[in-house]
């Protein structure tokens, strides 16, 4: 008997209601209450758990953003792992052709602990999986075997037949375990393997144009979709590949790199943009290609490295009607999301798994990218709601006041050996918008970076990106911040960390309801009741976005915020 029940027993029995019948009555209505009690709290919680779902800013679609996670970072981290010593002079650049192929296996990308296999589970169906230099290396380590696109059997066990064959399993395999697809590192130079084929042609050009054409071919009946092709010049052969590419897998993203002055720093004094020779070459390779890779960056100053060169190209060309290609700023993924650009992604969860001090010349630094995934994801959901777009698609600003960024390189720690033991100095416009203007920037000590778009779709997007400084590492300033956003009829998404942040509109709020969530989650809360509006102003604590953006943070992730906001109106 159930304990109501027992009580009810025994103060019928006791008490003045001793009547059998009136007792059986009042117990009838007492079991129907305590049924009726349970079904609303059954139906509360669905109502709840429908609530939840149904306040899931993020579309479950994958995005159409041409973003990718490349293999470059995490091939090379594989040598090394388990040794007691390792010199770090043999992780300079000029050394690493002697075991970058080596790791391009098909263990160490599809199987149980594969990089395939186990990174970025959240948003890999967003993310092409880049193949880098060494992929088609046989384990003779002979270059001579570069671009040919075969996979070698001893590499690669399980994959069969002619090299379209091998190509199609490969995209199949990726694709199996979640991914977009399989993305492929190229130079422009035909294999040597082809020599014979080539003197047999004789004529150079038309060469050419049979050797990529049948690759392009390949892309197409395998479904392979995107192609990095590493190169900074050769403009005419680039634009007759993308002939070939329109004409037989205009499908295909087809990538190539700008490669500025000083790579893979700009070495631009402060309050200076790039010199006339890159923003020519931009203007030639934004009107020939798919995507523009603004190509190497250090992990310590990639920000400001990054952000100059992005700012260059989208103000120096926006006005060219042909210059429609994508921008890829690589690693920098927040400034991605904040300025529309697409991501070449090499953080990977691999960490502490070389001998201390754990040196890695790819992703090691003050902002200890490989503790920072969560911010790839954010990132690439964003990109779900407010997609990368064209260099030339939205009006630019660019602050003429610049931030210098500055860090003294170790022994061992980036892969460029001429800055070791130096204070290297890059300077970057302090505040970039596209399709909005400059918002106002208040902070006491060092400023950050505070960059702002307007996606064609009409989705607005703010970041406050920190700064770093060789005698204090990676800072994020709290700013007070105030932009002023005309109208908000999509969602926002705010990264980074603020002191406040302030949305001026072009008309009063009136009576609103708004939720936010973080960009790594699935579930949106309402925020209404911690933010303040003022007629045309909405303004949200820096706590709120850290508090919000950060909400379902992996354990031991120490990424900046990130999170997507909507205002309704009641």
């Amino acid at each position: 008997m159930s304990k109501p029940a027992v009580i009810f027993d025994i103060y019928f029995t006791t008490g003045p209601f001793r009547s059998s019948k009136l007792k059986k009555i009042i117990r009838s209505i007492t079991t129907l209450v305590l049924v009726i009690s349970f079904l609303l709290v059954i139906s509360g919680c669905a109502l709840q758990d429908f609530d939840a779902k149904a306040r899931n800013l993020i579309p479950d679609t994958p995005g159409t953003s041409p973003n990718y996670w490349c293999t470059w970072g995490a091939q090379n981290y594989m040598y090394g792992q388990g040794e007691a010593k390792l010199d770090p002079i043999l992780l300079r650049v000029d050394h690493v052709h002697k075991y970058k192929s080596d790791s391009m296996t098909e263990e160490n990308m599809f199987g149980p602990k594969g990089w395939a296999t186990t990174f970025f589970p959240k948003v890999r169906q967003d993310l092409f999986f880049v193949l880098d230099d060494g992929w088609d290396i046989p384990v003779s380590n002979d270059y001579s075997y570069r671009n040919l696109g075969d996979l070698d059997p001893k590499k690669y066990p399980s994959f069969k037949g002619t090299i379209p064959e091998k190509w199609s399993q490969l995209n199949a395999r990726t694709q199996a375990l979640g991914w977009r697809g399989i993305g492929l590192w190229f130079r422009t130079v035909e294999s040597a393997q082809d020599k014979e084929r080539k003197e047999k042609i004789g004529n150079q050009q038309r060469y050419e144009r049979l050797y990529w054409g049948e690759r392009f071919k390949w892309s197409k009946d395998s479904g392979i979709g995107y192609w990095k092709m590493d190169v900074g010049g050769e403009n005419e052969k680039i634009a007759m590949m993308m002939e070939l590419k329109k004409k037989i897998f205009n499908d295909l993203v087809f990538e190539t790199g700008l490669i500025p002055p000083g790579a893979p720093f700009n070495k631009i004094p402060e309050g200076m943009l790039y010199n006339q020779d890159f923003i020519e070459n931009g203007r030639t390779r934004l009107t020939l290609t798919d995507a523009i890779r603004l190509y190497d960056i250090s992990p310590q100053l990639g920000n400001a490295t990054m952000l100059l060169r992005f700012a260059t190209i989208t103000e120096k060309l926006q006005h060219q009607s042909d210059a429609d290609a994508l921008l890829d700023v690589e690693e920098e993924v927040y400034l991605a999301a904040a300025l529309g650009a697409t991501m070449g992604i090499f953080r990977s969860p691999m960490i502490g798994l070389r001998p201390d001090p754990d040196p890695d010349i790819f992703l090691k630094g003050p902002r200890n990218l490989k503790k920072r995934l969560d911010e790839v994801v954010r990132a690439v959901r964003w990109q779900r709601i407010a997609p990368a777009f064209a260099a030339n698609a939205v009006p630019v600003e660019v602050d003429t006041n610049y931030l210098i960024d500055t860090w003294k390189f170790k022994k061992g720690e980036f892969w460029y050996s001429k800055v070791e033991g130096k204070i290297v100095k890059e300077s970057a416009p302090a505040r970039v918008t596209r399709g909005l203007p400059l918002p106002r920037v208040s902070c006491k000590g060092e400023m950050p970076f505070i960059l702002a778009s307007r996606n064609p779709n009409g989705a607005i997007s703010i970041a406050s990106i920190g700064r770093v400084l060789h005698d204090k590492g990676y800072i994020t300033p709290e700013a007070d911040v105030t932009l002023e956003a005309g109208s908000i009829d999509a969602p926002v998404g705010i990264f980074g960390y603020f002191k406040n942040l302030t949305l001026e509109v072009d008309k009063p709020f009136g009576k609103v309801s708004i939720w936010a969530q973080d960009l790594a989650g699935d579930s949106a809360i309402e925020i209404t009741d911690r933010v303040t509006i003022s007629g045309n102003k909405l303004k949200i604590p820096g706590e709120v976005i850290s508090d919000v953006g950060l909400s379902v943070a992996t354990p031991g992730d120490i990424s900046d915020p990130g999170m997507v906001m909507v205002i309704e109106h009641r």
